[in-house]
């Protein structure tokens, strides 16, 4: 029936899409900036659109940023005319920049003018994802990916170290020639405005001043209620530490009733800038925090049930050995003790860009030559 469904949907949006083709042209000057993953302006977009205005200011910018999980029917309901006013813009863009999955932009045929840029939203591949994670609990359907053409249609993936690019080219299906290993403006951002960041946190939140500060951040889990805040805030000591929880847009991680911070004016990238320590598992803000020395540990209390349910692409005992903990009680005698600071260095050799803080740059540079904005 689902597949049903789908078949409807793709037909009615290639007959709106081929109709509104006809009687429009292309604007050269057009970038359209899309993403399901939060109702506001995520900060790649951001920071992207400025250094593009900076560069021309005849660059005309559309965005449309919505949550939609999949599993909710009313967002995905109120998803259908940001979808269709999408349509319109698709059309008439010589530029599309994605940081998620967009039905129109993999499941229809755009103009050859159109170039398209999926720089999701890491800057690497820790959990697998998108079509690696097919089949699984954590991941979508083969024959509703399939149908969906999920990932299709990419001029170009924006990735991190070249190391990730095995599990960029599984993830998107896409080979090395679409890959650009130039990695996310929020690198930049992180590497360039730390102390500026961290300011305006402590400023509205001055108690974080005050104690050593546990950034608890995990990965999202679809349709599972996380437990792990709730671990770890029984087993730390409150009064030695203040303790952040910041939980993905979309999650539905269980909340801790004892006392905690949740930030919610700040993103996670943003909170690394005033945490002594991070508290993870299979998300890839560990390299962000890696950026900027941020010491990290990884709290993996579901480990193999997350390796059935979704898998990940790295071994992290192997890969950071002395950060890596099952139980929250080890996890807190460790953050007692001395950190493996020979852990994290090995693992930002590895995992990062040797010349990180001008990803900006290097994309927008690309999306002038190669994506041909503003060339007429």
């Amino acid at each position: 029936m689902k597949g049903i469904r789908i078949g409807l949907l793709r037909t009615f949006l290639t007959i709106v899409y081929a109709a509104i083709k006809l009687v429009t042209r292309v604007d050269e000057r057009k970038v359209v900036f899309l993403g399901r993953r939060m109702n506001r302006l995520p900060l790649d977009f951001r920071l992207i659109i400025e250094e593009l205005q900076h560069r021309n200011p005849e660059v005309r910018v559309v965005v449309y940023s919505k949550l939609v999980r999949g599993e909710d029917m009313r967002e995905t309901l109120s998803f259908v005319p940001t979808l269709l006013k999408s349509l319109y813009h698709l059309a008439t863009a010589k530029v599309c920049v994605l940081d998620s999955y967009w039905p129109a932009v993999s499941m229809l045929t755009h103009r050859r003018s159109l170039v398209i840029y999926q720089i999701w939203h890491s800057i690497g591949k820790i959990k697998q994802s998108g079509k690696q994670a097919l089949g699984r609990t954590q991941g979508r359907a083969e024959h509703v990916a399939n149908g969906m053409r999920m990932h299709e249609g990419y001029d170009y993936v924006v990735a991190g170290a070249k190391v990730w690019n095995p599990q960029y080219r599984a993830a998107f299906g896409v080979e090395d020639d679409r890959l650009l290993n130039i990695g996310l403006p929020r690198a930049d951002y992180l590497i360039r405005e730390k102390d500026v960041i961290a300011e305006r946190i402590t400023s509205r939140y001055p108690e974080l001043k005050q104690k050593p500060v546990l950034l608890y951040v995990p990965t999202f889990r679809r349709g599972e209620n996380a437990t792990g805040a709730l671990k770890l805030a029984t087993a730390v000591d409150l009064e030695q530490f203040t303790l952040v929880v910041k939980k993905h847009e979309s999650d539905t991680l269980v909340l801790p009733p004892q006392h905690h911070l949740t930030c919610p004016e700040f993103t996670g990238t943003e909170l690394l800038t005033v945490a002594d320590y991070v508290i993870t598992d299979y998300s890839s803000i560990a390299l962000e925090a890696a950026l900027i020395d941020v010491k990290t540990f990884y709290f993996l209390y579901d480990y193999e049930h997350y390796l059935e349910s979704n898998g990940v692409n790295i071994d992290l005992d192997n890969e950071v050995p002395g950060c890596v903990f099952r139980d929250a009680d080890s996890l807190v005698g460790a953050i007692e003790s001395e950190y493996p600071l020979a852990s994290l260095r090995r693992y930002q050799e590895k995992f990062l860009f040797p010349d990180p803080g001008h990803s900006t740059k290097d994309l927008v540079d690309h999306i002038f030559t190669a994506g041909g904005l503003c060339t007429r």
